[in-house]
């Protein structure tokens, strides 16, 4: 009897543990199937990058290297876009980790996916002064003005001509006019350390062009996008640097917008032109939309971005002076804003797994009018 009494507490013991346990496997299956098991978005025609290419406008993508083996992800970019953009895999501490040594693997295997795809590309930055992304050796090698500028006359000898013919538009200078006026508390560690001056910028486009005079070559920075203090000293820089032969071919405008303060059309539009008027077409190069600090509803939140969205190429269409839309990624797991404590941002025009946004169709319906 004792023995009976033993087994049933015994199995009771092992129900009890064990179905819990059962169902939380079962349920971690069927999680992780549903997470994996996304499929490329049954998506209207046509493609976005026709509506785009009717108004004259080349429409792009950040690619990312840990993306290009994922189905979904290499299906939207080949459909929706006409070319690719390189950055992360392109910077300074990524190909040139040491003083002898440059390391292009990573960004040629996305040169050779943009290739296999038909796909003309843009490379994100030659010159860029944000600390994190140069390397120590050059940081710490208490370099001279003159020798700093001897390592990015190599520099960009040695990475232009590794591309050359393979890249349609570089992002030469990067953030050089937020950062010289302490935007958000950044600075240009290439200003500071030779001497503060434009020299830098100027003799960068001059051996870009020098190694590859056929890539068109764009100035590139954030809160640009309206008239203001950025816009207005890269504005003056321009003039003056064409003017001297400068080969400067487009101002680039990230585009990064805060949704809690966007830009409206006509100041977009007001801004883009003057620059066209001094010989830059305007490059949109790292598009997003910024919900972090926008309170309310998701609906509310979607409904907000497919309004910025559709705004931004409204001015990028109406000014007559956008011939390229680059968007900074795809899914909303790619955003750079996460990194910056962002947790909320949902930037893009898809969702994690791969499906249309409010801001896809609003993105789509800006392209389909005139």
């Amino acid at each position: 009897m004792a023995k009976k009494q033993i087994s049933r507490r015994v199995r009771r013991h092992y129900i009890l543990i064990g179905l819990p346990t059962a169902v939380f496997l079962v349920a971690t299956i069927i999680l992780l199937y549903w997470y994996f098991s996304v499929t490329t978005p049954n998506l209207p025609k046509p493609p976005l990058k026709e509506l785009a290419k009717s108004h004259n406008i080349e429409l792009g993508t950040h690619v990312s290297l840990s993306r290009i083996t994922d189905k979904p992800y290499v299906n939207i970019v080949v459909s929706q876009f006409s070319f690719m953009t390189i950055d992360g895999e392109a910077n300074w501490i990524s190909l040139h980790p040491s003083p002898q040594v440059y390391n292009y693997a990573k960004a040629d295997k996305l040169v050779a996916f943009a290739k296999a795809n038909n796909m003309p590309i843009q490379i994100h930055h030659l010159v860029w002064g944000e600390q994190k992304f140069l390397p120590n050796w050059l940081k710490n090698g208490h370099f001279n003005k003159s020798q700093l500028l001897g390592i990015i006359h190599q520099y960009i000898t040695n990475v232009v001509n590794h591309f050359k013919n393979k890249v349609a538009v570089w992002s030469v200078v990067n953030e050089a006019f937020t950062r010289s006026q302490h935007t958000y508390g950044l600075s240009d560690w290439w200003a500071n350390n030779t001497g503060g001056e434009t020299t830098y910028i100027d003799d960068s486009f001059v051996w870009a062009h020098q190694t590859d005079p056929n890539a068109k070559l764009i100035l590139n920075d954030f809160n640009n996008e309206t008239e203001n203090n950025i816009s207005n000293s890269e504005y003056s820089y321009i003039k003056t640097a064409k003017a001297k032969g400068i080969p400067i071919n487009g101002i680039g405008m990230q585009m990064h917008i805060n949704a809690a303060n966007p830009p409206s059309i006509g100041a977009m539009v007001k801004n883009m032109k003057r620059f066209a008027a001094i010989g830059v077409p305007v490059y949109i190069t790292e598009f997003d939309v910024n919900l972090n600090s926008v309170k309310g509803s998701s609906a509310y939140k979607n409904k907000l971005q497919a309004q910025i969205t559709y705004n931004v190429v409204r001015a990028c269409i109406e000014s007559g002076s956008c011939i390229s839309f680059d968007n900074f990624g795809i899914t909303n797991k790619e955003s750079f804003l996460k990194w910056l404590g962002h947790t909320d941002s949902h930037s893009f025009l898809f969702n994690s797994r791969y499906q249309p946004k409010a801001a896809f169709y609003s993105f789509r319906q800006a392209w389909m009018q005139k």
